[in-house]
């Protein structure tokens, strides 16, 4: 798998409690870190003591000001960004970085140098700087804490990228551009700012390690590639619609084709349950010493449904006993032949 770089780097105000909220979670005060499940104490890597940076931005924000065209003092606004955090993780998880020594040794190697590259970034404004490493989440990464320290606490001048914004779009209208084409040219001016930041961090920190700048991405085609491999994989996706619409038509006929079946057997079933009632019926009307006198002909018209239990047989077979003759065994022979037909008449509830 490929080791590619991580950095990632952003501003904060003071608004809402936001700055120190940023510095709490650095420094997993209890409520600040939802996110991590196991929260451990930071590891102090270089700089001023993460335990006194939060005293550091609540003293220089009591004492910031702000200088208004008129040459007037005033307060700063509580939406002015004061902090920027900076965030390089190490391209291995933890479970893997400790289980290796030589991992951990290429593991302090790399922080070292992220920690110096974001030692360089502060120490080129003269600003407070405070970086930490956390190893309580899935990759190891170090936090930077970075305050200004001029008067007006203006953050924005420590990120490569908005002070690329801030300076070209100040130009633009200095030259008398409109406000849209000065905005559009400050974004072209940010993007390309942070390509160079992040080229730097791989010079000095991401290459040494042998780690990547850029994750691998799709093959850019000519576009008749490009259109010929979607008419490829278009037809692939039909051709597998097609299919599934095969498999579920067969299994439709398969479904169709057992209930068939299924209600032809109950349909036999319900046949013989009511023949066999029908001769029933005519036991309890009395009708019995007829079918004595004729065992050959009433034997098949009892023998027929699902309500038969054995002791009716039983006691249908003892009245007919005294009227038993040669042909008996031809009735029997009728019996058993329809109950092989009919799964719901026991074979054993017949006594001989």
């Amino acid at each position: 798998m490929t080791r590619t770089n991580f950095l990632h780097i952003d501003l904060h105000a003071r608004k809402g409690g936001r700055a120190n909220f940023v510095i709490d979670e650095l420094s997993r005060v209890p409520g600040s870190c939802a996110h991590v499940e196991d929260p451990h104490p930071p590891i102090q890597i270089a700089g001023l003591p993460f335990a006194e940076i939060a005293t550091q931005l609540n003293r220089r924000l009591g004492e910031a000001y702000e200088t208004t065209k008129r040459g007037v003092r005033k307060e700063i606004r509580v939406t002015q960004r004061v902090l920027l955090a900076g965030v390089a993780s190490y391209p291995v998880a933890m479970p893997e970085t400790s289980a290796s020594l030589a991992e951990r040794r290429k593991y302090r190697a790399w922080r070292a140098r992220a920690a110096e590259f974001f030692l360089d970034l502060a120490g080129a404004h003269n600003a407070i700087c405070s970086i930490v490493a956390h190893h309580d989440e899935t990759f190891p990464h170090i936090h930077a804490a970075i305050i200004p320290t001029d008067t007006a606490m203006l953050a924005p001048a420590l990120h490569p990228g908005y002070a690329a914004r801030e300076a070209a779009e100040q130009e633009c209208l200095r030259q008398g551009m409109p406000k849209r084409d000065a905005a559009r040219a400050g974004r072209r001016a940010y993007a390309a700012a942070m390509r160079v930041f992040q080229d730097l961090y791989h010079e000095k920190v991401g290459r040494p390690c042998g780690h990547a700048r850029l994750v691998t991405g799709r093959v850019r085609l000519p576009r008749g590639e490009y259109l010929a491999l979607r008419n490829c994989h278009d037809a692939r996706d039909q051709a597998i619609l097609e299919r599934d619409q095969a498999e579920r038509e067969r299994a439709a006929i398969v479904t169709e084709t057992a209930y068939l079946i299924e209600m032809g057997r109950q349909a036999s079933e319900d046949v013989i349950a009511q023949a066999f009632s029908a001769g029933m019926r005519a036991v309890r009307d009395g009708r019995i010493k007829d079918i004595a006198y004729n065992p050959i002909d009433g034997i098949p018209d009892l023998i027929c449904g699902p309500d038969v239990d054995e002791v009716a047989w039983v006691q249908i077979l003892e009245d007919l006993a005294p009227g038993w003759d040669a042909g008996l065994l031809d009735a029997l022979e009728a019996l058993l032949a329809i109950q092989s037909r009919s799964p719901t008449i026991r074979r054993d509830a017949v006594h001989f």
